[in-house]
This record gives structure tokens, sequence and C-alpha cells, in this order.
């Protein structure tokens, strides 16, 4: 199951978040056990993985690219993809460092 955290449950009808919504105010999603965070910083929006929160994961960025698309990008600037939904952005960034990078290891 993937979604965001927001105690709201399935039949409350939740929306998919698109990027365009996200604020400055970080939004949390679990998806497949772990924990993401979207915010946004000036005209991008940042996409971590927070599971361990006091080591959180720089996935990349997604930044306006068309009307409706924004491009995702990796911490490297390398182009993972372009959507216009958090959770795709999520997957794309995801997919881009399978298998995940802990720098605890």
């Amino acid at each position: 199951m993937c979604g965001p955290l927001s105690g709201s449950g399935p039949e409350q009808g939740v929306s998919p978040l698109g990027l365009a919504d996200v604020t400055s105010r970080p939004t949390v999603f679990k998806c497949m056990g772990r924990s993401y965070s979207a915010a946004r910083s000036d005209d991008e929006v940042v996409i971590q993985d927070v599971t361990d929160i006091t080591h959180p994961l720089p996935l990349g960025r997604a930044e306006p690219c068309a009307d409706t698309l924004w491009s995702v990008r990796t911490p490297r600037g390398l182009l993972a993809g372009r959507t216009d939904g958090t959770l795709q952005a999520v997957a794309a960034l995801r997919g881009v460092s399978w298998p995940p990078r802990d720098p605890g290891l």
C-alpha cells in the first residue's frame, strides 16, 4: 500500500497528491514499508527517504518542465523520469537508487 500519512483512510476518498500541490511543509508517504517525505523548496520538490529519521536519505528533486509535467532528478542531476504525481516521482527515484544505498553500511 502506498499513500500519504494524513490519518485519512481509504473510505474518505484520498486523492493522489500532485507535485504542484506539495507545500513547504513536508508531506510524508508510506510505501512498501518505507517512509518518504516531499517538501517544496523554491520551485522544486525535494524528496527524501525518511524511514530512519536520524539519517534521512536524499533521493532527488522534481522541477517543473512543461505544463503539468515535472522532471524528476537524482541528487547527481540524472533524469529519473517525468511525472505529475508525487508517488510516481518517489517510485522513479526509488527505482534509480535500488538496491538501497544505506550510508550506514
